[in-house]
């Protein structure tokens, strides 16, 4: 299975040019990518299907989808089965692994043969324990279980300000922390390469930087 797990970043500037580039280099130029939205609400879907089409523009027979949450169950999985790469957006991560356990969609998720994106909210739901760290909207850091498609955790929008809730963490799980315009790319659950510098919890350690 080959993960990008995005650690967020504006799309209105050149905060991840880099990341797109590396994803459009592994993907076929008639790609179908389907926009998975359940991290916000339905009156953002509209909004972000024109930020990816935008994002991958370049990609000129690429088709870009997003996936209705008012599907049957059934047409959920005929629609993730007839893309290549399926893109989890930001929003809150809860939001997202309660409505993809709830639609279950997660062992389709697991079987999925293309390339899986995660975005912010989507990078940590992707996690077996989705690390939420404090925040304006969450005023202390949280473990809640994840979709399990790997085994570490990740921490997005990193920045040094919160080592001091990771570094206990990370005495249980490894975690990667993925500063704004960051990515990282697995394959089977190990990295296989970063865009711009990310980092490594473990052991209750920061190490600097990943490959």
């Amino acid at each position: 299975m080959d993960i990008c797990f995005i650690g967020s970043g504006s799309h209105a500037n050149n905060d991840l040019d880099e990341v797109y580039l590396e994803l459009s280099s592994r993907m076929n130029r008639d790609a179908k990518i389907l926009i998975i939205p359940f991290a916000t609400d339905a009156s953002r879907y509209e909004g972000w299907l024109s930020t990816i089409k935008a994002a991958f523009s370049e990609m000129e027979h690429a088709r870009v989808d997003i996936l209705n949450e008012n599907l049957t169950e059934e047409e959920m999985k005929q629609a993730i089965n007839e893309h290549d790469v399926l893109y989890f957006i930001g929003g809150s991560p809860e939001r997202l692994i309660t409505l993809m356990e709830k639609k279950r969609l997660t062992p389709i998720l697991k079987s999925f043969k293309g390339l899986l994106i995660g975005y912010s909210a989507g990078s940590l739901a992707f996690c077996t324990d989705c690390i939420i760290t404090k925040d304006k909207d969450y005023p202390e850091t949280i473990v809640v279980d994840g979709l399990a498609l790997v085994t570490f955790s990740v921490e997005v929008h990193y920045e040094n300000q919160i080592d001091a809730e990771l570094l206990p963490l990370s005495s249980e799980r490894k975690i990667y922390a993925l500063p704004d315009g960051s990515a990282l790319f697995t394959k089977n659950g190990e990295p296989s390469k970063v865009v711009k510098a990310i980092y490594c919890f473990q052991n209750g350690t920061r190490l600097e930087k990943v490959l």
